[in-house]
């Protein structure tokens, strides 16, 4: 499983690989969201990215997302978590300009 962290108003796309990496543990918090995209969830949870219902702004509810990417699959796991960054690029500039980092 690929845990993949957006910050908006950090403008940061950070990809883990390792689920015991120390940086997954210390960017939670209390109320954060968390989007999990496996088989039988990826048609809808797309469909919330596509649609423009996921959304992102400065405020603490809305700056900062989880995704967590379960396919078995390293390669596709990334390819789905660049795809999403693109989506969201497309609607918000500082996601279109913000790295994609793999941390681990």
């Amino acid at each position: 499983m690929l845990s993949a962290y957006l910050n908006y108003p950090n403008s940061r796309v950070s990809v883990h690989g390792n689920p015991r990496c120390g940086h997954i543990q210390q960017a939670r918090k209390a109320g954060q969201r968390h989007v999990l995209l496996e088989p039988r969830t990826i048609g809808s949870q797309l469909r919330r990215f596509i649609d423009r219902t996921h959304t992102f702004g400065a405020e603490a509810a809305r700056n900062d997302m989880w995704l967590y990417i379960d396919f078995a699959e390293d390669p596709f796991e990334v390819d789905l978590a660049r795809y999403i960054h693109r989506l969201l690029g497309a609607r918000y500039k500082r996601f279109r300009d913000a790295p994609f980092q793999r941390h681990c």
